[in-house]
C-alpha cells in the first residue's frame, strides 16, 4: 500500500457512517445463499415491495417498535436479518435476538445470521472471525466496533436479563412460553433490556396464533395497524386482499377413498367495485400501506400486517388447496388460518345443543338408510361394560347413527365379547333388501384392560376388529398405525372430538351433517346427546405456555363422544372407495373409465365452514 492508499484508508476510518435507509442498506450489501433463501443471490427489495417501509421505519428516529403480523414465508426473518445487519454495519450497539427455545436460538445463528455475514463483506470486516481464540464470535454472542448480538431463548431467564440492550429484536413470540422460568413473561423481561437507552428500538414478528391470548395480535392492534392494500384500477380504491373476496372453482378425485383437490380460475373480488381480478393483474397493482390506527405513530408504534396473497413466493392455487385440505378440520383449519391468512383463530363454541340434536332425529325407512355406504363401529371399553355405536358414513363426512349400547360384564369374559359379536356379525338391513356389514371395528385398549383387549381383537382379526389407543393433545395425526405394533391404532383423539364437535353445529343435511334415528330402540335417547357433547374446547397454561385441550363437563359420561370417535377413525384409517362401493350396492356394473370428479365454483366464505 502507498502512502497515499494509507493515508486515504485512515481518512475513511473518521468519516461518519453513510445515511442509507436499511432497505438501502440491504439493496446494496446483502447476498442470499442456497441454503436459506430459493433465490439466492443480491437482494433486492423490489422483489417483496411491502418489505421497504417495514425495515425502513427503523430509521425513525420517531418510532420506537415495529410490529409485523403476518402470514409465514412472506419473508419476516430476512426483514430481521437486514435490521440487524444495517444497525451492524451502520449505527452500532447492543442487540438481542429472541427466540422461543435455546434449540431455535442456536439454529438461527448458525443458519441464518452466519451465513449473512459470511456474505456481506461490509459485515464480515467488522464481526470477529468465528475461527479466532478471543472469543467474539460464537454461536450466542457476536462481538463488531461498537456494539455485539447475543442470542437468547425467551424460555430461558438468564438469557434475558443479561445486559442493557439497544436494539431488541423478537421472533416468532407466539410461540413464547408465557413465563421464562419463574420470572414472568420473556417478552417483559426482554424490553426491560432497554430502558436504560432514550433511542432503543423493538421489532416484534410472528405468525398469530388464538385470538383471547395472541402477543403479535395484541402488540398489532396498539400500533398503526397498516395493511399492505392493493389499488382497484376500476374504482380507485386501496384494498386489503381477504380470503373472503376470493372466488376460485375446485373439483377433486377419490384416490385411494381421499379427496384430492385441484383449483382454477382463481381471481380477487374488489369489495369495493365488485370488478374481479386474476392473481397476475393483482400482484401488479399499485400498492401502499394503508393506517386503520393512525394516530399510533405519534406514540413510537408502527404495526404492520400481510398476508400470503400478497407474497412473490407463493401461488393462489396453493393457497386455495391448503384450504380445502384443511377445510374438513378444524385444527388443520386454524393452521391455515395462522400461517397463510396471517390471523387469529377464534377459539369458540363450535357444538350443538343437546335438545336441538334430539329434536330433529328422524324416521329411517330401514335400520340403514339411503346415502349409508360403509358401516363402522367404535367401541368403548370400562371395568364393567363395553359401549358401543354403530355408524353408517356416505360422501363427504355425512354420518348417521344406526345404533349404540352398552354390553354389561367385565371384559375379561369371554361372554361379554360374544355378545359384541352378535352385533359385529349381524347383516344391517337396507331398502330394496339389500344389507350391510360393518367393515371396521376400532375397540378402545386404555383403562385396566388392556391386554384382554389386545387378546379379543387378535382373535377377531379376520373381521377388521382392530385395538386404539389414544394420544391427546395438539397436532396429534388422526389416525396412524403404531411403530411398536401393525394391528394396534394410535388416536389422535383431540382432532377427533372437534371435527365431530364441529359438525353437531351443522343443521343442513348434507356435508358433515349427522343424522340420527327417532327410534327409541337404537338408544338414540337425551342422556346419549349430553354425552356426544359432554367435552369443550379450553385454553390452560402448561409449563408455561398456552395450550388447547378438551375438558368433560361435570355430571355427564362422555363415552359416546368417545364411541362416536373411534367410529369415525375407523372410517378414515381405510382407502374406502365409495364410487365402487355404490356401483356394488346398487347392482351396477363396473365402467371402463369413471370419473370421480366433482365440480363446484366456490365462493369462499372465509372460515366460515
Amino acid at each position: 500500500m502507498t502512502l497515499a492508499e494509507l493515508q486515504q484508508h485512515t481518512y475513511s476510518m473518521f468519516l461518519p457512517p453513510r445515511e442509507l435507509t436499511v432497505s438501502e442498506w440491504a439493496d446494496e450489501n446483502r447476498m442470499l445463499v442456497s441454503e436459506n433463501s430459493s433465490e439466492p443471490g443480491r437482494w433486492q427489495t423490489s422483489r417483496a415491495p411491502y418489505q421497504r417501509e417495514i425495515m425502513d421505519a427503523m430509521n425513525d428516529p420517531h418510532i420506537e417498535r415495529i410490529v409485523v403480523k403476518s402470514s409465514a414465508q412472506v419473508g419476516k426473518s430476512e426483514i430481521l436479518n437486514n435490521c440487524i445487519g444495517a444497525c451492524i454495519d451502520m449505527d452500532p450497539g447492543p442487540m438481542m435476538l429472541v427466540e422461543p427455545t435455546d434449540e431455535l436460538v442456536k439454529a438461527y445463528s448458525k443458519e441464518r445470521i452466519a451465513p449473512m455475514i459470511e456474505n456481506c463483506e461490509v459485515l464480515k470486516q467488522k464481526v470477529s472471525d468465528a475461527k479466532t481464540r478471543d472469543g467474539g464470535n460464537t454461536v450466542l454472542n457476536k462481538r463488531f466496533p461498537g456494539g455485539f448480538l447475543t442470542f437468547a431463548g425467551a424460555n430461558a431467564p438468564s438469557g434475558l436479563r443479561s445486559r442493557p440492550i439497544r436494539y431488541l429484536y423478537l421472533d416468532e413470540v407466539d410461540a413464547y412460553p408465557r413465563s421464562a422460568g419463574t420470572e414472568g413473561d420473556p417478552v417483559l423481561l426482554a424490553m426491560k433490556r432497554t430502558e436504560t437507552f432514550h433511542n432503543r428500538k423493538i421489532v416484534m414478528v410472528s405468525t398469530p396464533t388464538l385470538d383471547k391470548t395472541s402477543r403479535i395480535d395484541k402488540a398489532y392492534r396498539r400500533g398503526t395497524q397498516e395493511e399492505w392494500c392493493v389499488l382497484c384500477p376500476k374504482c380507485g380504491v386501496y384494498s386489503y386482499i381477504k380470503f373472503e373476496d376470493i372466488r376460485f372453482s375446485h373439483e377433486y378425485d377419490i384416490v385411494g377413498g381421499q379427496k384430492q383437490y385441484t383449483a382454477s380460475d382463481i381471481r380477487w373480488r374488489c369489495p369495493n367495485c365488485l370488478t374481479e381480478h386474476t392473481e397476475y393483474a393483482s400482484k401488479r397493482m399499485k400498492a401502499k400501506w394503508v393506517a386503520r390506527n393512525p394516530g399510533a405513530r405519534e406514540k413510537g408504534v408502527r404495526s404492520f400486517r400481510m398476508n400470503a396473497f400478497v407474497s412473490p413466493w407463493g401461488s393462489w392455487e396453493k393457497i386455495i388447496l391448503a384450504f380445502l385440505d384443511a377445510h374438513e378440520n378444524d385444527q388443520e383449519l386454524q393452521v391455515f388460518y395462522n400461517t397463510v391468512l396471517g390471523e387469529t383463530w377464534e377459539l369458540r363454541d363450535r357444538s350443538g345443543k343437546p335438545e336441538e340434536m334430539y329434536k330433529r332425529r328422524e324416521p329411517y325407512a330401514a335400520e340403514v338408510p339411503d346415502g349409508v355406504l360403509v358401516l363402522t363401529c367404535g367401541v368403548d371399553t370400562q371395568d364393567n361394560r363395553l359401549e358401543y355405536e354403530v355408524v353408517g358414513w356416505g360422501r363427504n363426512d355425512e354420518s348417521w347413527g344406526i345404533q349404540r349400547g352398552a354390553l354389561p360384564g367385565d371384559p375379561e369374559l369371554m361372554e361379554v365379547w360374544e355378545e359384541l359379536d352378535n352385533v359385529l356379525d349381524r347383516e344391517w338391513g337396507m331398502t330394496g333388501g339389500r344389507a350391510l356389514r360393518i367393515s371396521v371395528t376400532f375397540v378402545d385398549s386404555g383403562g385396566h384392560k388392556t391386554q384382554s383387549v389386545y387378546q379379543q381383537c387378535a382373535a377377531r382379526s379376520g373381521k377388521r376388529v382392530f385395538p386404539i389407543k389414544g394420544d391427546d393433545g395438539e397436532g396429534r395425526p388422526y389416525v396412524a398405525l403404531s411403530k411398536k405394533s401393525q394391528v394396534l391404532f394410535i388416536l389422535g383423539v383431540d382432532s377427533g372430538k372437534q371435527s365431530i364437535i364441529s359438525a353437531s353445529a351443522v343443521e343442513t343435511a348434507g356435508p358433515r351433517y349427522c343424522h340420527f334415528p327417532d327410534d327409541e330402540r337404537t338408544g338414540y335417547d337425551m342422556d346419549y346427546f349430553r354425552g356426544l357433547l359432554s367435552e369443550k374446547l379450553v385454553v390452560t397454561t402448561r409449563r408455561g405456555r398456552n395450550v388447547t385441550h378438551w375438558e368433560k363437563m361435570p355430571g355427564v359420561r362422555n363415552e359416546p363422544l368417545d364411541c362416536r370417535n373411534y367410529a369415525r377413525a375407523a372410517f378414515k384409517a381405510f382407502p374406502f372407495d365409495l364410487d365402487k362401493t355404490e356401483r356394488r350396492l346398487n347392482g351396477e356394473p363396473e365402467p371402463k373409465k369413471a370419473s370421480t370428479k366433482r365440480k363446484q365454483r366456490r365462493i369462499s366464505e372465509g372460515i366460515q365452514v
